[in-house]
């Protein structure tokens, strides 16, 4: 099984979990092949770590569990639907920023990752008509 390295802790991942980012991310189209890493003791949060590019890795979460009301679509134009099967619900991942100020972490939910888990694909789109930002305020950090 390979492994990776994540702050000094060398972690396991299986072939399944890479997934592939064809376009890249917005500003750094070099990273494409990504891995989701579980680590006890980020959960609620997951890493997504870089395959293309060494010690580069995202702290990503589910963005439906920390903001319910948040319901993404993707937008018509955007040709990642041809990847999704006509009855699946893409799994939306937000990036997030811990901040050294923890109150002050975020999320961006202006610029979600939709991931296909029946293609292992994924794409990062801007929601142009969304009412959130690229600096969401995590609820945890709002609740202190």
């Amino acid at each position: 099984m390979p492994t990776l390295t994540i702050q000094g802790t060398e972690i396991a991942y299986d072939e399944k979990d890479i997934v592939t980012f064809s376009e890249g991310f917005i500003g750094l189209p070099n990273l494409r092949r990504m891995v989701v890493v579980r680590q006890s003791i980020i959960e609620p949060f997951l890493w997504l770590v870089s395959l293309d590019e060494d010690g580069v890795a995202f702290v990503v979460a589910d963005a439906r569990s920390f903001f319910p009301g948040y319901n993404p679509v993707l937008p018509a134009e955007s040709s990642f639907n041809d990847v999704l099967a006509d009855d699946e619900s893409p799994v939306v991942l937000a990036i997030v920023l811990i901040a050294p100020d923890w109150q002050k972490s975020s999320a961006n939910l202006r610029a979600p990752l939709f991931i296909s888990a029946s293609q292992m694909k994924g794409a990062q789109v801007v929601l142009t008509d969304s009412q959130y930002g690229v600096d969401e305020k995590l609820p945890l950090a709002m609740a202190a």
